[in-house]
């Protein structure tokens, strides 16, 4: 009953600092660090928890009482929990409800404070039928018939109850058990084993057998700590009787293994040598539920070479023996010349496609081949002795062909607009629509009629096919009160060899009068902007929650503001208004700060802006016109000078940086009286022990979850997601040993969106955001010639990091050079911070990709990179 990690719960345990309750010195908590090094490491950690037993008897302390436990100990809070058993420990008793629920809190406080990957329970329930509870059966368990049943329900209430907190807690979190290896013996009951050892269910109440089958666990692991032929608890009917019990079921098997047993020295025992563990290894490996092995203990595996390196061996052969193919997962269709089939085979074996040797694998056996494709199906078999897979890839050439209708009319889900169409006078836009090939078609709106034209795409065809027409349409201009005017929904009537058909557009065009008072609010925490009515090219810029404009032009679901930019109509309110005032500047300030300095806005009514920064010149576009004076520069500013522009609705300020400086972030914030454009001060380090002390850096390990990220010759056994958490990881290992405080958008395989991995990024106001990704190229590319390094920044304030980074990546590793972008990817266009995209290497590349995985290499990249963020803020 204490711990190896802080808790509020329980004491810190005695065998970390010789007395319970007291704390490791430097605040060190060893389960944060197993944590971080085991995921570091690719490998998942689980918490294991003794549920009941308080004291464990040793040679040097034979005896335990109360009184020896630390105040803070709940069972010396509760005494009345406790019952000493004959065994010479305290333990609490299972059948006290607050006991059940003390455990489960215990839990659920390791899974809300640590990034653990489950909850393992040790094979201690109740020590023996001599258990002195009386009290408490007396107390709970009158409803019972003996009290047998009593314990035995209490540990499955136990089972039960935290199998459900733990899955509310996190999908992620998995909950088993590594119980005694007999459940029951057949004599005593018929659904039980062919032994005659110590029954679980009669012996210790635990029922594990009913766990599996009702699903309350992820897996068991059950300690079938006995030799193969041994008459009283044969290991090989054991395995098949657990193999037998978790069938169907869901539950995973994994088989407790003796290591502590294995290298006896005496020649007669069944666990001489290693002999015994390998045979047992090879008949789980025979059995398809078995699904892996624990092996108790690591002290045993240590100290026992031989041992070692005989796991080391099975495991490899096991894990090499089967030509896999990853790309493409599936047969397949296609349009494309060639094709880039991606794998994994045996490096000691050769590996043939279609009888003729695979010449390039990397020294792990993972192959990439580009093969050429020719029109209808291509079968390629990859085969290694009795190991083949084959993959069956269609190639279908025929080129597209105007789309065939089955009857003449004017295609409704193809007329303009199918969304609301206002713009201002004397734009233009494109009224279209789909009519048969040799149809006249004419549109009307605003009351008039149009010709439309032909496409000219679709020519000298038999039969009904679909042709487009269209026709640019100028809105027209109106006078008067500054309005919007409706011109109805656009009607488009055809002519096809007699037959006359009308179609109505679902929405209306219209226009929106300069001066209209037609406004669009952000209700939302924040919003994109977009340069044109659509996001295919990426977001420009954000706005805020609060922020109000003049609407302009809508578009294809989209709204365009007076600012020029573009935002979805759900993004915002839109509405007319003739009681709102006109936005004006009244008073602006400039304040110098320690870190952040800030372009205060005093404005009459709510507005909009929008702010960028070209690694010299920071402007801000406010959607108001001004009074203010231009502002004065206090003298430590970075900035040398201050700049206006204004007309009647709108203001720009331009501030021009000084020689020799720069910033490293700015946004805008919407305040109850106006605006603030905060400007983030370039910051420096000036601790040579720890020169990130004081530091935050966000790490954004790309992809994760459902969205696998780049698949390369393991498929989605270990696709790019998990690459670039185990790159995460290491980074931030070694970041944090230069005195950083790092955050990261995820630390488990789940999902999280760019809005999410954004989001965090903009609550944070991190000092640096990298987001670590590993690279890909499209099917029909000979992936296995393509390397390198490559890095992305979209904002100018990002460049200089993104140049350290890049170059000393290059030097310290030796990478080929992919080269350094400016690209707007949504992740990284946050302003607050500098922003980068780390491309390590490309994962389809059988080379690229074992480096990649190499846990040495990646370590030297994570020292690297770390190394270029000092560099960056000397």
């Amino acid at each position: 009953s204490d711990a190896l990690y802080k808790s509020k719960l329980f004491p810190w345990s005695k065998y970390l600092t010789g007395r319970q309750g007291l704390a490791p010195d430097n605040a060190f908590d060893p389960l944060e660090f197993w944590v971080v090094e085991a995921h570091k490491r690719g490998m998942e950690l689980h918490a294991w928890i003794n549920p009941y037993r308080i004291t464990k008897k040793t040679p040097k302390e034979p005896k335990h009482d109360i009184a020896s436990l630390d105040p803070s100990n709940p069972a010396r809070l509760k005494p009345e929990w406790v019952v000493k058993h004959t065994d010479g420990n305290l333990y609490y008793s299972p059948g006290i409800p607050e006991v059940r629920k003390l455990v489960i809190n215990g839990a659920l406080e390791i899974i809300e404070n640590y990034d653990i990957d489950g909850i393992h329970l040790d094979d201690y329930f109740y020590p023996g039928k001599d258990f002195n509870d009386k009290a408490a059966y007396a107390k709970y368990g009158t409803a019972y018939g003996n009290i047998d049943d009593w314990r035995r329900d209490n540990v499955n209430k136990l089972i039960s109850e935290l199998s459900k907190a733990v899955k509310s807690a996190g999908e992620a979190v998995s909950f088993g058990v590594s119980p005694f290896g007999i459940w029951a013996n057949k004599s005593a009951n018929t659904l039980g084993s062919d032994t005659r050892g110590m029954q679980y269910y009669y012996d210790q109440y635990a029922d594990t057998r009913k766990w599996v089958k009702e699903g309350l666990l992820d897996y068991i692991a059950p300690q079938l700590y006995w030799y193969i032929g041994y008459e009283i608890a044969d290991y090989s009917r054991l395995l098949s009787w657990w193999a037998d019990v978790t069938k169907g079921t869901g539950v995973d098997l994994y088989i407790g293994q003796a290591a502590y047993k294995t290298g006896d020295t005496d020649p007669k025992s069944p666990w001489y040598g290693i002999a015994e563990m390998e045979k047992q290894l090879q008949l789980n490996s025979e059995n398809k539920e078995v699904k892996g092995s624990i092996f108790f203990s690591n002290r045993s595996l240590c100290n026992n070479p031989a041992l070692s390196e005989a796991l080391k061996s099975f495991y490899k052969k096991k894990n090499s023996i089967p030509v896999s193919v990853s790309r493409p997962a599936e047969d397949i269709q296609t349009t494309l010349k060639n094709y880039y089939l991606n794998g994994s085979s045996d490096p000691e074996k050769p590996l043939y496609l279609n009888g003729v040797p695979v010449e390039k694998r990397s020294d792990q056996g993972y192959f990439g081949v580009l093969v050429p494709l020719m029109e209808g199906a291509n079968s390629f078999t990859l085969s290694q002795e009795a190991s083949k897979v084959t993959r069956v890839i269609y190639r279908n050439t025929n080129a597209s062909e105007p789309a065939k209708m089955s009857e003449a009319e004017i295609i409704p889900a193809s007329v303009f607009p199918q969304n609301q169409e206002y713009r201002n006078p004397g734009e233009k836009i494109t009224l279209s629509c789909k009519a048969p090939y040799g149809s006249t078609v004419r549109v009307q709106i605003g009351g008039k009629s149009y010709s439309m034209k032909p496409s000219g795409a679709v020519t000298g065809t038999s039969g009904l096919y679909a042709d487009r027409f269209t026709y640019e349409y100028a809105i027209p201009a109106y006078k008067g009160t500054p309005r919007n005017i409706d011109l109805g929904k656009p009607v488009y009537i055809m002519n096809y060899k007699g037959t006359v058909k009308s179609c109505t557009a679902p929405a209306k065009v219209g226009v929106i009068m300069k001066g209209s008072p037609f406004y669009a609010k952000v209700e939302k925490e924040a919003i994109n902007t977009y340069n044109k009515a659509g996001s295919s090219d990426g977001a420009a810029y954000e706005l805020y929650s609060g922020m109000v404009d003049s609407v302009t032009g809508m578009s294809g679901g989209y709204v365009r503001l007076s600012l020029g930019q573009w935002v979805r109509d759900s993004d915002v309110v839109v509405y007319t208004s003739k009681a709102q005032s006109r936005p004006i500047i009244k008073d602006i300030e400039y304040i110098s700060g320690e870190r952040w300095d800030s372009l205060k806005l005093d404005i009459s009514a709510p507005t909009a802006a929008i702010a960028d920064f070209d690694g010299t010149l920071l402007k801000i576009d406010i959607a108001a016109g001004s009074q203010a004076a231009t502002p004065e520069l206090p003298n430590d500013s970075p900035f040398s000078s201050v700049s206006v522009a204004k007309t009647m609705n709108s203001t720009e300020y331009t501030m021009a940086l000084k020689e020799n400086r720069s910033i490293s972030g700015y946004y805008i914030q919407k305040t109850k009286t106006g605006l603030v454009l905060n400007i983030k001060r370039l910051v420096k380090s000036n601790n040579n022990n720890e020169p990130l002390s004081g530091l935050t850096i966000m790490l954004d390990p790309g992809h994760g979850g459902s969205d696998t990220g780049a698949i390369g010759p393991l498929g989605t056994e270990y696709p790019e997601k998990a690459i670039n958490l185990n790159a995460a990881f290491k980074l931030k290992s070694e970041l944090e040993q230069l005195g950083a405080r790092v955050l990261m958008t995820r630390t488990a395989d789940v999902n999280v969106s760019l809005e999410e991995r954004l989001a965090a990024s903009r609550n944070a106001k991190p000092d640096m955001f990298l987001s670590l990704h590993a690279n890909s190229m499209a099917d029909d590319v000979d992936i296995s010639k393509v390397d390198g390094f490559a890095v992305f920044y979209r904002e100018k304030l990002a460049l200089p990091l993104a140049e350290i980074i890049f170059q000393n990546t290059l030097t310290d590793l030796n990478r080929t050079n992919k080269s350094l972008h400016n690209r707007n990817f949504y992740v990284i266009s946050g302003t607050w911070t500098p922003s980068i995209l780390v491309e390590s290497g490309f994962v389809p590349n059988p080379y690229e990709f074992e480096w990649l995985i190499d846990e040495n290499e990646q370590t030297r990249l994570a020292q690297s990179i770390a190394k270029s963020v000092v560099e960056y803020f000397k």
